[in-house]
């Protein structure tokens, strides 16, 4: 199992967002704990993964070796990649 750590940017946009939101993006986060790479998608010319959650996009990085995710970014999918 997997240890998830949100980066202060992260928690930010969380706190902006409706507590619907927020909610639903957290359990899908903490969802992906037992088998992360089933459910990331790898980002062409990074070492960073995504994960997709409607129409937000949860930037990641994977540390396989120390069970760790490591949750750099959460935004709209339009804003995330610029």
């Amino acid at each position: 199992m997997y240890v998830i750590e949100l980066s202060n940017k992260s928690k930010k946009f969380l706190g902006k967002l409706s507590d619907k939101d927020s909610d639903m993006i957290l359990n899908k986060i903490y969802s992906i704990k037992e088998n992360p790479l089933r459910h990331l998608k790898k980002l062409q010319g990074d070492k960073f993964w995504r994960l997709r959650i409607e129409k937000f996009r949860v930037i990641v990085d994977v540390i396989i070796s120390g069970k760790r995710i490591i949750v750099l970014r959460i935004d709209h999918r339009k804003k995330v990649y610029n």
